[in-house]
């Protein structure tokens, strides 16, 4: 359980720093953003990886009181089911997360933004893989003590019509960095940010 422990917190350290870069990335946009449509859209996915990233403040070093033992490992102790439930919406942050960077790179496709992009969404794919597995360890562990149903998302659910699900977040797809992406909300097909331009000028 301890190596268990070790590794989310390797994972939501990495996680907490890809966020800001990824914040620092899609800031001057909001900046200079051009309409209300185009602020809107980035500021939601802005506001919400801000809100993230304080949670992963307040939760890392609870995870460090687990792996010096100065938190009890039993599903019977109060501040430990906390926590628990504590890991369970960070798992789902971090599913959150992965689309995040998904929508980003269609509006970073060509630009000099979308390699940095792609390596923070390949490395936050196999990191929220890992959480999967380790959500389900800790269900079996503690099985009598809580349920992470909150932490599915709705492309994982059972009793979800296909329809309403994106096939490469869902439990059968087979990663590649070959992405069929859709175009985003507000934006048109043909629509990217143009090459060249830097962090602090990015304007359509």
């Amino acid at each position: 359980m301890e190596s268990t422990f070790n590794e989310m917190d390797s994972i939501f350290q990495r996680t907490r720093n890809a966020l800001t870069e990824f914040m620092g990335i899609i800031t001057p946009i909001i900046n200079n953003s051009t309409d209300d449509h185009e602020r809107l859209y980035w500021h939601h996915i802005y506001e919400e990886e801000d809100h993230r990233s304080d949670r992963l403040n307040l939760l890392l070093p609870k995870l460090e009181q687990v792996m010096n033992k100065e938190i009890t490992i039993t599903e019977n102790h109060g501040d430990f089911l906390h926590l628990l439930q504590d890991i369970s919406l960070e798992k789902f942050g971090l599913h959150n997360f992965l689309e995040h960077l998904d929508l980003s790179l269609f509006q970073f496709k060509g630009t000099e933004f979308e390699e940095q992009i792609q390596a923070l969404r390949d490395f936050t794919y196999d990191d929220y893989q890992k959480m999967k597995v380790i959500l389900e360890t800790l269900n079996q562990e503690f099985k009598g003590g809580i349920q992470f149903n909150t932490s599915i998302p709705t492309d994982e659910k059972a009793g979800i019509g296909e329809s309403l699900k994106i096939a490469a977040y869902s439990h059968d797809h087979d990663h590649d960095h070959d992405h069929d992406h859709h175009v985003p909300i507000g934006q048109k097909p043909n629509q990217t940010y143009k090459k060249g331009l830097t962090v602090g000028s990015l304007k359509q």
